[in-house]
């Protein structure tokens, strides 16, 4: 099982890319850092949905974040700022120096913007799915149940989802999920968050998509007003869930977007998602 240690944490990854881009044989390929969205989320959403497409033109990195799926769970250190500093060590480790283009969905995308604002010239472009950034209240709405409505994952749809689906693997998530909201500083952490008053100061291309019927649609506009040439898509009929409800849409997206900046562009031969077996990210 892949881990590696960063920031004082142990962390589990998936990297996919080509064996002789290991050994330095390859061409230069883009690299791209796959963040998820909190608690119920972790990086099989990614890996099941358009990881293995864009690891065909990118050399792609997933992690659970802290807290989550197969990484450490410490008590305390939940901020952006702590993810932030994650993710700084993880690119270490990986040993990546140049810049990487950062996806993110939902709470992912908070982590994307976040860096790409300390971090401007180590981010070549942000591709963010319904992204998450403080607004004035957002640390309010983020306490209690609140806290997982906002990021779409309302309580009872949780408890649907859960009796619908209820197995063992299904039983041990929902365990964990509960201890991470319980037993850690996260909501506290997340309601402490200030509002931002740097998205103009963002200066990378950037790319975000976001459903119609998202309860965040407002982020949406905001992106758009202030993030300088911010390209905005706003897909019908699709929820917080975008990513998993428009998979494929979202495949073609990110496709076009990461052949923006490689040679050629080239599409042909591209799969679906990952293969069938354990989920890589589940706990």
């Amino acid at each position: 099982m892949p881990h590696v240690e960063a920031n004082g944490l142990r962390f589990h990854v998936q990297v996919l890319k080509p064996a002789d881009a290991a050994t330095g044989s390859g061409t230069t390929r883009p690299k791209v850092v796959m963040l998820h969205g909190l608690v119920i989320d972790n990086l099989s959403s990614w890996y099941y949905t358009i990881a293995s497409a864009v690891a065909l033109h990118a050399d792609v990195y997933l992690v659970d974040l802290r807290g989550h799926g197969r990484s450490d769970m410490p008590a305390t250190g939940y901020t952006v700022a702590d993810n932030v500093a994650d993710l700084e060590a993880l690119l270490e480790q990986w040993g990546i120096d140049g810049p990487v283009h950062l996806f993110g969905n939902s709470f992912g995308g908070v982590v994307s913007l976040a860096f790409a604002h300390r971090h401007p010239d180590r981010v070549a472009s942000l591709f963010l799915i319904e992204a998450h950034f403080a607004v004035e209240g957002w640390g309010e709405h983020m306490a209690g149940s609140l806290a997982l409505a906002a990021f779409g994952l309302d309580e009872s749809a949780v408890q649907d989802w859960l009796a619908e689906n209820a197995d063992r693997k299904l039983s041990r998530l929902a365990k964990r999920s509960e201890r991470f909201l319980m037993e850690t500083s996260l909501i506290d952490d997340l309601q402490a968050e200030a509002p931002i008053a740097w998205l103009a100061q963002i200066n990378c291309p950037t790319y975000a998509m976001y459903g119609s019927e998202s309860d965040i649609l407002d982020r949406a506009r905001e992106l758009e007003a202030k993030v300088p040439g911010c390209e905005l898509e706003i897909v019908e009929g699709c929820s917080h869930s975008l990513l998993t409800e428009q998979s494929s849409l979202v495949r073609e997206r990110a496709l076009d977007w990461i052949g923006r900046f490689t040679a050629t562009g080239d599409r042909d031969s591209v799969g679906a998602g990952g293969s069938p077996g354990d989920i890589p990210g589940e706990d």
